[in-house]
């Protein structure tokens, strides 16, 4: 039996309720659930993550670390308790660039070398239209691949003046096809 088999059964059972109830709250057919609790078949994103908030548990604890009983009794929290010296790592690895921890909802963002650090504080330290602006333009820098990686020397040009450039180019061509009527 699968981790996920395991951990559904234990949350179905800590809920007091039958497979049948469960599957309609999940709002699935009852045949599919008992594939689910069985371990014959995996379960969609969508319902991972209703399961997951039934037993108050992260999606990475729910998947990949066995949840008994007594885990269900105090839930996932979003930060980590004050009192917590040494918490126990679920997931996630230097490699990937973040950790889970053992009652608790989010992961944490881990880096290893001192530019990475740089990067993640500066950005840590902007406000939500800030964040939003650096990811859109650090998004169309890397879906243009054209446009060079390294800084340019000499005047730089901003994206919105780069996007009034492309919008103009795009005019002047649509100006220059000619008009084709088609009568049927």
């Amino acid at each position: 039996m699968t981790i996920l088999a395991q951990n559904l059964k234990t949350i179905r059972k800590s809920l007091k309720c039958t497979q049948m109830a469960l599957s309609e709250v999940l709002e699935i057919g009852f045949r599919t659930y008992v594939r689910y609790e069985a371990g014959e078949r995996d379960a969609p994103v969508s319902v991972l993550i209703k399961i997951a908030r039934l037993g108050n548990l992260s999606l990475d604890r729910l998947l990949t670390t066995e949840v008994t009983a007594e885990d269900l009794d105090i839930p996932d929290t979003e930060k980590l308790p004050a009192g917590m010296k040494s918490p126990e790592v679920i997931g996630g690895s230097l490699e990937e660039g973040r950790l889970n921890f053992k009652g608790i909802k989010t992961d944490f963002l881990v880096t290893s070398t001192a530019p990475e650090k740089k990067l993640l504080t500066r950005f840590r330290k902007l406000d939500r239209a800030g964040r939003e602006s650096y990811l859109l333009d650090l998004e169309w820098m890397l879906s243009n691949p054209s446009t060079p990686q390294k800084p340019r020397r000499g005047k730089k040009v901003s994206r919105k003046t780069q996007k009034a450039k492309n919008a103009a180019h795009l005019k002047r061509m649509v100006k220059g096809i000619s008009k084709i009527t088609v009568r049927g």
